[in-house]
């Protein structure tokens, strides 16, 4: 359905933005067979992925310099629709759908992204989920694979006269990779459901969208010591014995397509989401050392005496020695409407794509964090019976009005795409108690625009600029401004016959750059998605991709890509900041969890009935924390190589097998430092499957 998509085709079968976007499409989807979105992502030009559990659970996204801690900085979609927890209020992405039922990925950055705020600057994300089918149609997919893998997804629906109706399940679980000191669970499982119903025809319908989404896996912040990493880079220490996160997920979107005149659609959506989650993990020693400083330095002496107790080699002798386990129960919801209205007029010469938008948006968030000590006994956590200490207990609203207007005015071959935003947020925090209180109103403007040339139907000009901007979350210290940057992006995109190349350069110049708090960025519970304001600051690279096809004797088609992404991402103050990823900062220092070089090459056969598929992405090194100069080793996340496969066989009858290899070379790679400690990456998985079409 056309009224799901964010970017449009052009004739030439490249998409036609005002900047730079990538689609993976559905059959791409499917034939790497990937459950981690940021296996998906590695190879878009322009996105930073960081590994945390090794399975893509939380995912941590950045576009073009921004921080990537659990996607805070870009704006996520499901169909068109913020599907983070709370976008305004506490935009980290705690949610994420399961990436084995989407059928589409679009990315988009740019001025185009002024359209899919609040977050401006770095872009967007849209998942397209699967589509009610014109007629009756179903399918089976189930999978096995290394450390107690299991996949099942399963989907039917049709659609006759004036209804349809689409059902759909996905269930993934896995024992984990990774070994407990004292023994126990370090998997998950997840599972996904999914209704669309829809009544009226074309030129008039609505349709209902309901999903249940939840999770229970054995995750930790707590990583290990560079000395323990080299020696066994998929141990759990005892410590993190009782760790657990647990969420439930519910949606509902309500969805009125209205087509006045064949050249105008108004698409109307009332939407709900809620998130129920609670994580208990390690936190912290009662009164020992920075668990981060700690792991990361592995000094002598007393601190030695920690790291044994973290290992489960120690017992807990004095009070600074006591464990506190946290438990942060968090409580979100969002709500909103949106109405979208799209006009194309005009003839050969002169058209015009008008797109006109209204959003009303209110997120609620409710947290309450706690602690209970515990003492280390011979490997084991045994509760103190000390008291349970209240962290944190508050709640925090956001509500939003955001209007948008773009157009696409074409003559001949020259395209004018000016666009405008317009965000009014009230924000407000408090505790159950007191209520909220101390509001903050926000009213900013974001201009854009673009100038495209299409000198050939296959070639495409372009060069534009645009207001970015973030949302200041509520509670955070007063003084606070809104993260806002001026961005700039000159590029050429081609598609002459089998060939897709593009490359686009781009400049985001901060006025103010900020960092958010999570426990996954390192931050105290206390620190809680308050923001932290860093100054101006330069972010500028080039995103580049190449793509060829050549047919093979046979019906053999050899389709080539290759994607290089240059980043340079740079502080221009100096300041002291309690953020831990900023640290103390000099001008010149370079932003930390950005790489410099990163690239993909992707390399697939596809026969008439089978197809093999390569795939290389690589990075360079990356700091934990800003600085500049050579990275020091000791904190420093070192540059990694990739490798994945994927193959499938067409069995007729509408039945095909598949395999599909991830991290091929078994390659041992560090992650992150962030937040206590070295975190590994997945090793070789393997997943054999077979589907059939119903």
């Amino acid at each position: 359905d056309p009224a799901y998509q964010v970017i449009v085709e052009a004739e030439s079968g490249i998409p036609r933005v005002a900047g730079s976007a990538y689609v993976v499409g559905q059959e791409e989807l499917e034939r790497y067979e990937y459950d981690d979105i940021h296996r998906v992502l590695a190879k878009v030009p322009g996105v930073y992925v960081r590994g945390e559990d090794g399975f893509g659970l939380r995912p941590n996204i950045g576009m073009r310099g921004g921080n990537a801690d659990r996607s805070a900085k870009v704006v996520l979609l499901e169909d068109g629709i913020l599907m983070s927890p709370a976008p305004y209020a506490a935009p980290a992405a705690y949610y994420f759908p399961m990436t084995t039922r989407m059928v589409g990925v679009e990315v988009f950055k740019g001025p185009a992204a002024i359209r899919y705020g609040p977050q401006t600057i770095g872009g967007a994300v849209n998942l397209l989920t699967r589509p009610i089918p014109v007629e009756p149609e179903g399918g089976v997919d189930v999978g096995v694979g290394g450390f107690g893998t299991v996949k099942a997804h399963a989907w039917g629906g049709t659609a006759g006269g004036n209804a349809g109706l689409l059902l759909e399940s996905a269930n993934l679980a896995s024992q984990g990779f990774k070994e407990l000191d004292s023994g126990g669970p370090t998997g998950f499982q997840r599972q996904d459901l999914m209704l669309k119903a829809r009544v009226g025809r074309v030129s008039n319908r609505a349709e209902l969208k309901l999903e249940y989404g939840r999770e229970r896996s054995y995750e930790t912040y707590l990583g290990l010591s560079a000395t323990d990493f080299a020696a066994d880079p998929y141990r759990r220490y005892a410590a993190s014995a009782l760790d657990e996160m647990s969420w439930q997920r519910f949606g509902e979107e309500l969805a009125w397509t209205v087509k006045p005149k064949p050249n105008a659609e108004i698409r109307t959506v009332l939407y709900h989401h809620a998130l129920f989650r609670s994580w208990t993990k390690f936190n912290r020693f009662a009164g020992g050392p920075d668990v981060h400083d700690l792991l990361q330095a592995e000094p002598g002496g007393q601190s030695a005496v920690y790291l044994a107790i973290l290992r489960g080699e120690a017992d807990s002798a004095t009070p600074d020695e006591v464990l506190e386990i946290g438990t942060n129960d968090r409580t979100f919801h969002n709500a909103g409407l949106q109405s979208t209205l799209r006009v194309s007029s005009g003839g050969e010469d002169l058209r015009n794509r008008l797109e006109v938008g209204l959003r009303g948006h209110v997120d609620e968030v409710a947290r309450l964090h706690t602690e209970d000590p515990f003492d280390a006994r011979s490997g084991r956590l045994v509760p103190t019976g000390g008291e349970t200490a209240t962290l944190l207990d508050s709640v925090t609203e956001a509500r939003a009005l955001a209007a948008w207007i773009h157009d696409d005015l074409g003559f001949q071959v020259v395209h004018l795409l000016p666009g405008f935003r317009l965000e009014a947020i009230r924000t407000a925090a408090g505790t159950p108690e007191s209520g909220l209180a101390d509001p903050q109103t926000w009213l900013v403007p974001l201009p854009g625009g673009a100038v495209l040339i299409q000198p050939r139907k296959w070639l495409d000009v372009f060069v534009g600029a645009h207001r970015g901007f973030s949302p200041v979350p509520p509670g955070s210290p007063e003084g606070s401004a809104p993260e806002l940057a001026l961005n700039y992006e000159l590029g050429v995109r081609a598609a002459p016959g089998e060939t897709h190349a593009e490359a686009v350069g781009f400049v985001s110049d901060y006025s103010n750059i900020t960092g958010q708090c999570t426990l996954s960025g390192g931050c105290a519970p206390e620190q809680v998605d308050q923001q932290f304001d860093a100054g101006a600051a330069w972010v500028y690279g080039v995103e580049s991709l190449l793509a060829h096809t050549v047919h093979l004797p046979g019906s053999v088609g050899l389709q080539g890509e290759v994607s290089y992404t240059f980043t340079q991402a740079r502080f221009r103050t100096g300041f002291v900041s309690e953020f831990p990823q900023f640290g103390s900062v000099q001008p010149g220092d370079a932003m930390p969890y950005v790489p410099v070089h990163q690239g993909a090459v992707r390399l697939t056969a596809v026969a008439e009935r089978a197809s093999l598929g390569v795939g290389v992405n690589a990075r360079g090194p990356m700091r934990d924390v800003a600085g500049q100069g050579a990275i020091p080793d000791e904190s420093g996340i070192p540059g990694a190589v990739g490798v994945d496969a994927a193959g499938d066989l067409d069995l007729g009858r509408g039945v095909s097998a598949y395999a599909t290899a991830t991290n091929l070379t078994n390659a041992v790679v560090l992650e992150s430092w962030q937040p206590f400690g070295a975190r590994p990456a997945a090793p070789l998985q393997i997943l054999v499957g077979v589907k059939s079409a119903l």
